[in-house]
């Protein structure tokens, strides 16, 4: 399986996803279904960390996108979602997803970005999560 679900940390607070080997559309889809499940019967923040070693699948990733975005940020439990690749990787999806985005105006705010190291993904969840602490209280 080209998604591999991973729980960072063992207060089950954030979700890494290790894509590694040949991805499908219809893999990425049986993918989001498991994070929904998990956002669903969350009663904290989940952030989610897609480790992405190979890039997107082939075909048009405007359906795919939009519809997993839609379904997991239906879901106050959601956290930022993060995306840690090598520079070339993340241009390309950086770019398709900014495109989705922007033509089907969905909510940016849950975006973490992208960024090159595991260590960044976590310094950027730490900072929101923070954030969070302070605008509660």
């Amino acid at each position: 399986m080209p998604y591999i679900f991973n729980w960072h940390d063992p207060e089950h607070t954030i979700i890494r996803v290790d894509i590694v080997g040949q991805v499908s559309w219809e893999e990425y889809s049986i993918l989001v279904d498991r994070v929904v499940d998990e956002l669903a019967k969350a009663n904290q923040r989940i952030d989610v960390i897609y480790n992405d070693s190979v890039g997107m699948p082939k075909g048009n990733p405007m359906p795919h996108l939009k519809a997993s975005s839609s379904r997991m940020t239906a879901y106050k439990s959601l956290g930022l979602i993060t995306s840690v690749s090598s520079r070339s990787v993340s241009s390309f999806t950086k770019l398709m997803i900014d495109i989705v985005m922007r033509a089907y105006q969905i909510d940016n705010s849950r975006s973490g970005g992208f960024v090159t190291t595991m260590e960044e993904a976590l310094a950027i969840i730490e900072k929101s999560r923070a954030e969070d602490t302070i605008a509660a209280s």
